[in-house]
């Protein structure tokens, strides 16, 4: 009976020992419409100049609040394909102000057509990050 028990303890400490670090996961977040949307990395091979989804990772934003705006999210209807990024660099020109918060694809787009933020697709940093649904409003 002692030989069976500590058989089974013994096995249920090597199932958790494996489960835990698979489950933890370390979130981080983006901006999608001027809403905050939860996402996680994920070690999925995503070869460059692959990514679909549109992702911006700014430069030199001086602003402490800035995250990577992507233009789709679960739920977007013209097109979200599950968090395989098309990484761009967006970088604030001499003409722009680097402490602007911005918070959606549109509003980028409006930077970058004045002039004030210049965007360079980066195709080897696309990636692959779920975003998660249940997003929040800004603050």
């Amino acid at each position: 009976m002692k030989r069976t028990l500590l058989s089974l303890l013994l096995a249920l400490t090597a199932a958790l020992a494996v489960a835990v670090p698979v489950g933890a996961r370390t979130f981080g977040a983006a901006y999608v419409d001027d809403m905050v949307y939860r996402v996680f990395g994920n070690k999925a091979n995503v070869p460059d100049g692959t990514g679909t989804d549109p992702f911006a990772i700014f430069t030199n934003s001086t602003n402490a609040d800035q995250l990577g705006v992507a233009e789709f999210a679960p739920g977007s209807p013209t097109g979200h394909h599950g968090g395989r990024w098309a990484v761009y660099r967006a970088t604030w020109t001499e003409t722009g102000d680097a402490s602007t918060l911005v918070t959606s694809w549109d509003a980028l787009q409006m930077y970058v057509a004045s002039g004030e933020l210049m965007v360079v697709r980066d195709a080897a940093a696309d990636f692959r990050c779920p975003v998660l649904g249940n997003p929040q409003p800004l603050e």
